[in-house]
């Protein structure tokens, strides 16, 4: 049964631990609410497991990219060796997702630059192709080579389905091209041998990944218990409905392909579901969008978000949100709960005193305009501005309680003499008693 988490210093340590592991991509809170899916008995396994959870942020994806891309072009030095990169699967999905930080690569750039150079080509002209409609290409393009891209290949059998189609195998055959290649971040092992089981002309270029079962038995100095581990996992896994009936359950991820990877932009479902599922379910890198941006609108809810810009302001943050927060508005407690925005009021009754616009507000806050108007709502509960988006008396009363305790020392005194270059280089007659 779900418990409620018990705070130690042994366990406060083993968490701050895993936020670097994770690449600070969640809270420690959001560790602890994913813990208290599981029994008391069971949690010191889940931190074991989050041990070895593998994330990828943007800046790390396009790192692996760039190594994996260089292997590819090694194979065919000759920069006017022309090369179509193909990322299959429908238009949206992760494999033309990769598109972006793959072409921003010191690999890809390097490429096209000297391809350029040596075919005379205007800067503004593509030598190596990214496409999804190869079928736009010709023979007179003169491509040696298809890459096929996806962020991470989990079963195969996307890219099986994909390869086998008979556009795509008379386009080759057209084109007369041999060597195809198969570029992710990350492979299963297990997808490595369904691929080449049935393509073996295909080269695959990926780090590869064991199924994460084999891998804590490798890795037993991780694991107290790996038995207890994999009892978890197929345990909840098989509560957590991932999939329309009578199907629903895949407690090893899809394919059973029993990974442990995560992106900035989503988690594959070849991940265990223990990590993504929904429903009751409160998963730790969620794969529906709505659980992401509900996550979102948390994060812009938390205090620390408006810190930044009240410690330009000068404000003390909290002590306004103490004030707005004691002003009566009028509605349920459960409606409170659910727009829990007072340090965002402060922040707007402050940014309207200066006389700024709704979009200036917008960027500077970092506010969709609706997530704004529920802000103005809220003001206007607490009588904080007008019907007519005015400031009242009581929310200038707010601002100059909130005046006379800001401190003293602004951060940077921008007058005009401050922020002009100066043309006098001062330099010490000593340092450290060295003249």
């Amino acid at each position: 049964m779900p418990h409620d988490f018990q705070w130690s210093k042994g366990k406060a340590k083993k968490i701050e631990l895993l936020l670097p592991r994770l690449k600070y991509s969640v809270y420690p809170t959001n560790i602890v609410q994913w813990l208290e899916n599981f029994e008391k008995d069971e949690v010191e396994h889940m931190i074991d497991l989050l041990r070895v959870f593998e994330y990828i942020p943007f800046n790390e994806l396009m790192f692996r990219l760039d190594i994996l891309l260089n292997v590819i072009f090694k194979k065919f030095p000759n920069a006017e060796d022309r090369i179509l990169i193909y990322p299959y699967g429908k238009v949206g999905k992760s494999g033309t997702l990769v598109t972006y930080p793959l072409r921003n690569t010191k690999a890809f750039k390097k490429r096209e630059s000297e391809a350029k150079k040596m075919s005379k080509l205007s800067k503004n002209v593509d030598y190596n192709i990214i496409t999804h409609d190869y079928e736009k290409i010709t023979i007179l393009d003169n491509v040696k080579c298809v890459i096929f891209l996806d962020d991470f290949v989990g079963s195969g059998d996307t890219f099986i389905k994909e390869y086998r189609k008979p556009d795509l195998k008379n386009w080759l055959k057209e084109m007369k091209i041999s060597k195809v290649f198969l570029l992710a971040s990350i492979v299963m092992e297990s997808a490595v041998e369904n691929i080449l089981k049935h393509f073996s002309n295909v080269e695959i270029v990926a780090e590869r990944r064991k199924k994460i079962l084999p891998t804590i038995t490798a890795a037993k100095f991780l694991f107290s218990d790996t038995k207890k581990v994999e009892d978890i996992v197929r345990k909840y896994g098989n509560s957590i409905p991932v999939k329309p009936p009578p199907n629903q359950y895949t407690p090893l991820g899809y394919g059973e392909s029993e990974s442990l990877v995560s992106f900035f932009y989503g988690t594959p479902n070849n991940t265990l579901p223990i990590f993504w599922g929904d429903s009751k379910w409160k998963p730790l890198f969620p794969r529906r969008s709505e659980t992401k941006m509900d996550r979102a609108k948390i994060i812009k809810r938390d205090i620390k978000y408006y810190l930044s810009l009240f410690d330009k302001i000068g404000y003390d943050l909290l002590e306004g949100e103490r004030i707005v927060g004691s002003l009566p508005d009028g509605r349920t407690d459960r409606f409170k709960e659910k727009n829990q925005q007072n340090h965002a009021v402060i922040t707007l009754i402050y940014l309207m005193y200066l006389g700024l616009d709704t979009l200036i507000i917008c960027q500077i806050i970092g506010l969709t305009r609706e997530e704004l108007n529920t802000v103005y709502k809220e003001c206007r509960a607490k009588k904080l501005i007008s019907t007519g988006n005015e400031l009242t008396f009581k929310a200038r009363s707010i601002l100059q309680q909130l005046q006379k305790k800001k401190r003293k020392d602004s951060i940077r005194n921008e007058t005009k003499y401050n922020l002009e270059i100066k043309k006098i280089l001062y330099l010490p007659r000593s340092i450290n008693g060295n003249t």
